[in-house]
């Protein structure tokens, strides 16, 4: 079930959205160069984070999901706002540099289909940047999350499901470390839990963030082949 985007506006409108927001961008910024005239597309909810990208002459698309909705409120003007089926993209083939997926891939109903979509869609070159809740963590269970409502995953999972639709990893990183509740005094010391929780709780992480690229070649293992013929027992006697 996709999240009300009444509730994600809220969500990143209150203290501890604009802390994961902070995190969240604070690593994506390294692995995003967006060069003049590429094409950067983001699926599911990523007003809060395309907002902070640098201003470049990029052509930016902001995907809203039918099941999810758009406001007005929230319509950035720097980018093309379009409300999609992300199982039946209207984008041509290759269209795409990069792709931000994040309130988006946990929602899906048919995840290898919107998978190959966005496959589809991503230049041979490109790169897709995927935010997925820890199944494990907090965020996944709290009401109060707005990662409550889909699919949790392990990091088994989130390698599994790519490889399998033609993604090539190249990167997991686990982030936040600071549980899902709006404190002050959580938040106010969330740079040191963040410190000490990829020590001692590394494993409960609220988010992955997976940055993959397009494999166009099937991912079959090599096969070894001998160019000495192998001699049966009886010529060998």
């Amino acid at each position: 079930m996709y999240q009300d985007i009444i509730k994600l506006e809220k969500f990143y409108q209150s203290e501890l959205g604009k802390a994961v927001q902070d995190r969240i961008y604070s690593k994506l910024k390294k692995y995003i160069y967006l060069h003049d005239e590429e094409k950067l597309g983001s699926f599911g909810f990523g007003e809060p984070y395309l907002s902070l990208l640098p201003k470049k002459k990029a052509s930016i698309f902001n995907f809203f999901s039918q099941q999810m909705g758009i406001k007005k409120n929230i319509i950035n003007e720097r980018f093309s706002n379009v409300l999609l089926d992300e199982e039946q993209l209207p984008i041509e083939d290759l269209f795409l540099n990069h792709i931000i997926c994040i309130h988006c891939l946990e929602h899906s109903e048919n995840l290898k289909k919107t998978l190959r979509e966005l496959w589809r869609v991503l230049s041979p070159e490109g790169k897709i940047y995927i935010i997925l809740p820890n199944k494990k963590s907090s965020w996944s269970f709290s009401s109060k999350s707005p990662f409550s409502s889909g699919f949790g995953f392990s990091k088994n999972q989130i390698t599994r499901v790519l490889e399998d639709n033609f993604f090539e990893i190249q990167s997991i990183d686990r982030l936040v470390y600071f549980p899902s509740w709006n404190s002050r005094l959580l938040l106010n010391n969330r740079f040191f839990l963040e410190k000490i929780g990829s020590y001692f709780w590394r494993f409960f992480n609220g988010f992955y963030l997976c940055v993959a690229t397009k494999r166009i070649y099937a991912n079959s293992k090599a096969k070894k082949f001998s160019f000495i013929k192998k001699r049966s027992s009886a010529e060998q006697v």
